[in-house]
């Protein structure tokens, strides 16, 4: 048995099969639904201040689609913030509030925003379309949240078809049943163009409500094989080049007089005085010991 097979470097804290690293989570721990609501409602705050701020907010950053046909591309994403009004505001935010957190649970912040803005962007560009092809005039504004939150509507209504939800907090249906209601309202508004002037809005209902279908039927799956296929970090590989006879005589020499002092230490105060480093130092020097031995072509024998 060899000594990195005793009771001493068994620690638990020391030999693990997998050594896990800690990484600070992502938003630090917080909730990326609040994180927006927050965004949200400081966005429509912040334009409320002054006439003039709020025309330039809204100016920078409302859908338009003959401004994003030239090339302002940015107001696919900025109009995602931007409210016609508190109602407009409100709504949204609480059904964000209550679809959201279900589906942040079941994935990460970090996928979570993806989706969510991906879903905004559908009803935006699917917006442009219209608006380039004259159904909708190309210098109408338009604003909201919404193209995201039907997205999430029609991904939960995939995930969840059961789920209860309470249709303007008072009838309680189906969540699958809401996205069928809602879906065919907006198809109807746009081909009849009624509900006043807020077709050009149901068209962002609509291309959101079908990205979230999609993306809960197939997208699921495309995300996993991405994960596989495209690593999310790329760690650049060092060439590792064989060591000399006495840069490794060097080595031995090291780890022994490592060991020693650690045993040392050990015999004298017990495992558990032993600092967090020096049980790193003593978990490295059991590896390359190992690893020296396995190049050796040694086995311990019982």
């Amino acid at each position: 048995m060899g000594w990195q097979d005793r009771d001493y470097a068994r620690d638990e804290t020391v030999n693990r099969p997998a050594r896990r690293v800690f990484r600070r989570p992502l938003l630090g721990g917080r909730s990326i639904v609040t994180i927006l609501i927050v965004i949200n409602v400081a966005v429509y705050v912040l334009s409320d201040f002054g006439e003039s701020l709020g025309k330039f907010i809204y100016g920078f950053g409302a859908m338009e689609t003959r401004a994003v046909m030239h090339g302002q591309i940015w107001r696919l994403f900025t109009a995602q913030y931007l409210h016609g009004g508190v109602g407009h505001l409100l709504i949204n935010m609480l059904v964000l509030h209550f679809l959201g957190r279900p589906l942040e649970r079941l994935w990460s912040p970090k996928r979570f925003l993806t989706i969510y803005t991906l879903c905004g962007l559908a009803g935006y560009v699917f917006y442009t379309i219209l608006g380039n092809s004259g159904v909708i005039h190309p210098n109408t504004p338009a604003v909201g949240a919404s193209g995201c939150i039907y997205g999430l509507l029609g991904i939960a209504a995939v995930l969840f078809p059961t789920a209860t939800v309470y249709v303007y907090f008072l009838f309680p249906i189906k969540i699958r049943t809401a996205a069928y209601i809602f879906g065919a309202i907006a198809l109807y508004s746009i081909i009849t163009r009624t509900r006043g002037s807020n077709y050009g809005g149901e068209a962002c209902h609509l291309a959101g409500l079908g990205f979230g279908v999609w993306w809960a039927m197939k997208g699921e799956a495309w995300w996993a094989m991405r994960q596989v296929r495209m690593p999310r970090t790329r760690v650049a590989r060092k060439v590792v080049r064989p060591k000399g006879f006495k840069a490794r005589i060097a080595e031995r020499r090291a780890d022994a007089e490592i060991i020693d002092r650690i045993l040392r230490k050990v015999y004298d105060g017990g495992v558990h005085s032993l600092s967090d480093a020096e049980k790193k130092a003593l978990q490295e020097a059991t590896d390359r010991q190992q690893k020296r031995e396995q190049e050796a072509g040694r086995v311990d024998r019982l």
